[in-house]
C-alpha cells in the first residue's frame, strides 16, 4: 500500500490555520495533516519529531521566523517541500526562502484553490522523487541478492585470466569478499565418476547432490580459514582459501575428501595448488590444481595430489617393447584371446610401475597409438560393417572427459575381445560357408566314388584341414557323413518301389552284397526287409 502524503500547517493565526487544515478535503488527494503549530520553533520541533513530505508555512511567524524554519528543515530534512506564504511586501523574503531551497510561496491574500494547486505540484514532485528511490532500493534489493551468483562468475573469471592488483582490489571490496587480499591456497574438486553415476537421475536431484557437496566443502573449510567454494563445471568445484600456518593443505584436502565420502554417496579427487602470494596471481594456482588433479588417472578417483609432488618425466620413454607388440598383433591375427589379453596386462603392470609417474597424458596417446595399431590389424580380417560397430565404440571412449589408466586399459581389453569374437563369428561363417558347398556336391554325386582329397580340392583346402573342418560344422567325419546321405538316399529309393540291385548302383555301391550289408549295420534291417516293412 503506497504511503500518504504527510503535511503539517504553521501560522500564528488560528483561523488561517483552520481554514487551511479543516476548509480543504486533504484526504480526498491521499494527504494527511499530521500536526500544526502557531510558532516557527514549536513548528520546527514538530518537523523534526514527524518527517512531514510537506510543511506549509507564514515566512512572519513568532519566536522563528518561515526563513530560519526553511533553512533549518532543508539541513535536517531536505526531501522536504517547504510552501512559504508571503504578503506582497514580503516579497524579497520569499526569494531568499526559494534561495535556501524552499518548494514554492502563496502570495497574500489568496484562496484555498491557490493552496491546493501549489500542495498537489510539491505532491508530484514527492511522487516522482519516490518512485526513483524505490527504483534504486529496487536495483540495490537485486543487486544484493545477485551478489552471490556475481561472486561466482567473478572466481570463474579469475581462475581463467590475469587480473591487475588494483582492479582485483576494487571488485574483492564490491563484492564484500571477507577473505585476506594475500596468501591462497587453490584447489580443484572433482566428483568422482559423476556423469556416469547420474545419466538416469532427475535434473533435480543432480543439483541437491552437487549443492550438498559444495556445502559440505564449505563447512569443512570454514572451520579452518576464510574461504570460497564455487561450481567450475558439472562435475567439478573450486575452492580457493586463505593459507593458515595451522592446518597443511594436503592434510585440509584429505579431510575434504574424507568428509564428502561420508555425508554423500560420492568421492571426490582433489588438485591442490602451491600457495599463492596475490590475487592476480589465483589463475597460476588454478592452473597448477588442474595440472595436479590430472593425477587421478593413476588412482580413478578418491585421492589427493598435490602440485609438485610428481617428477617430471622423459617424453620419448617406451612402456612397452616392440617385442610385445609383435605379440599382440599375432595374438589379434590367429583370434587369440588368451594370448591378447596376457600382452596387455603386462603393457599395463609396466605402466602402473613406472617411476617417476609420466604425465597421464603421454599413456593416453600411448593408448591411442595401441587403439589405432590393433584396429589396423582388424581391418584386414572384418568386413566394414564390423569395423563401424568397432569405430562407434572407440568414438565414445574419446568423448569421455576423464578416464583412468584402469578404465583405459579395460577399454583395449574389450576392443581386442571384441575383434577375436567378431573374426570368430566371421571364421565359422566362411566355414559353414565352404563346408555347405561340399555337402551340395556331394548330395549331387552320391553315385561317385567320394573321397576327402577330391572334395578338399573342390574348395581349395588341403586335405586334413577340410576334415577338421567338416567334422567342427556338420559334427561327422567326411566319411560317415556320406554313408548316412547315401543310406538317406536309399531308404527313399526303396519306399518308391525300386529294385535293391537298382538302389545300390544309384548310391555308389557296385556290389549288391556290400550295398545290403552297409543298410543293415545302419538301419538293422537289409534292404529288401526294409521296403518290406514299408509296403506293409
Amino acid at each position: 500500500m503506497e504511503k500518504r502524503i504527510s503535511m503539517i500547517v504553521l501560522d500564528d493565526i488560528v483561523t488561517v490555520i483552520d481554514g487551511i487544515s479543516l476548509g480543504i478535503p486533504w484526504s480526498d488527494y491521499g494527504i494527511e495533516i499530521v500536526g500544526t503549530a502557531l510558532d516557527g520553533e514549536e513548528g520546527l520541533t514538530m518537523a523534526q519529531e514527524l518527517q512531514p513530505d510537506i510543511i506549509l508555512t507564514d515566512i512572519r511567524m513568532p519566536v522563528m521566523d518561515g526563513l530560519e524554519l526553511t533553512r533549518s528543515i532543508i539541513e535536517t530534512h531536505p526531501s522536504c517541500k517547504v510552501i512559504l506564504l508571503s504578503g506582497f511586501t514580503e516579497f524579497t523574503y520569499a526569494q531568499q526562502a526559494i534561495r535556501l531551497g524552499a518548494f514554492d510561496f502563496i502570495s497574500k491574500p489568496f484562496s484555498l484553490e491557490d493552496i491546493v494547486e501549489v500542495v498537489l505540484k510539491a505532491v508530484k514532485e514527492i511522487e516522482i522523487e519516490r518512485s526513483k528511490h524505490k527504483r534504486i532500493y529496487e536495483m540495490e534489493a537485486r543487486v544484493r541478492e545477485s551478489k552471490p551468483l556475481l561472486r561466482q562468475e567473478y572466481f570463474n573469471l579469475l581462475i581463467r585470466h590475469s587480473s591487475s592488483e588494483e582492479s582485483a582490489r576494487e571488485k574483492w571490496g564490491f563484492l564484500e569478499i571477507s577473505m585476506r587480499r594475500e596468501g591462497f591456497i587453490i584447489m580443484v574438486v572433482e566428483i568422482d565418476r559423476f556423469s556416469k553415476s547420474t545419466q538416469a537421475l532427475p535434473i533435480s536431484e543432480i543439483e541437491l547432490t552437487r549443492f550438498a557437496l559444495q556445502n559440505i566443502l564449505e563447512e569443512t573449510i570454514a572451520a579452518y580459514t576464510e574461504g570460497v567454494v564455487f561450481r567450475e563445471s558439472m562435475n567439478r568445484l573450486v575452492v580457493i582459501y586463505n593459507s593458515t600456518g595451522l592446518m597443511d593443505p594436503g592434510m585440509l584436502a584429505e579431510i575434504c575428501c574424507n568428509h564428502c565420502a561420508q555425508f554423500s554417496r560420492y568421492t571426490v579427487s582433489i588438485g591442490i595448488s602451491l600457495e599463492i602470494s596475490l590475487i592476480s596471481e589465483i589463475h597460476h594456482g588454478y592452473q597448477q590444481a588442474v595440472s595436479a588433479l590430472s593425477y587421478n588417472f593413476y588412482t580413478g578417483g578418491n585421492g589427493v595430489f598435490r602440485y609438485g609432488d610428481f617428477e617430471q618425466m622423459g617424453q620419448h620413454m617406451r612402456t612397452y617393447s616392440l617385442d610385445q607388440e609383435k605379440e599382440l598383433l599375432f595374438a589379434l591375427r590367429s583370434g587369440n584371446q588368451e594370448l591378447a589379453l596376457g600382452v596387455l596386462q603386462q603393457i599395463y603392470e609396466n605402466c602402473a610401475k613406472l617411476e617417476p609417474l609420466p604425465q597421464p597424458q603421454h599413456l593416453i596417446m600411448m593408448y591411442d597409438e595401441l587403439v589405432f595399431i590393433i584396429f589396423r590389424v582388424l581391418e584386414e580380417k572384418l568386413h566394414a560393417d564390423e569395423l563401424n560397430g568397432l569405430k562407434a565404440d572407440i568414438e565414445d571412449n574419446k568423448k569421455k572427459n576423464r578416464i583412468s589408466l584402469s578404465e583405459l586399459q579395460k577399454s583395449l581389453e574389450q576392443l581386442c575381445l571384441k575383434g577375436c569374437d567378431l573374426q570368430d563369428k566371421y571364421r565359422t561363417t566362411e566355414a559353414e560357408r565352404v563346408i555347405h558347398k561340399a555337402i551340395k556336391y556331394v548330395n549331387s554325386h552320391l553315385h561317385l566314388d567320394l573321397s576327402v582329397n577330391e572334395c578338399a580340392k573342390l574348395v581349395h583346402l588341403s586335405s586334413s584341414y577340410f576334415s577338421n573342418l567338416f567334422k567342427k560344422v556338420t559334427g561327422q567325419t567326411f566319411l560317415q557323413f556320406v554313408t548316412n546321405e547315401r543310406i538317406d538316399r536309399a531308404k527313399q529309393m526303396l519306399m518308391k518301389g525300386h529294385q535293391v540291385q537298382e538302389v545300390a548302383a544309384q548310391i555308389g555301391y557296385e556290389d549288391r552284397r556290400y550295398f545290403s550289408e552297409i543298410f543293415k549295420k545302419n538301419t538293422g534291417l537289409t534292404p529288401s526287409e526294409f521296403k518290406q516293412s514299408y509296403q506293409k
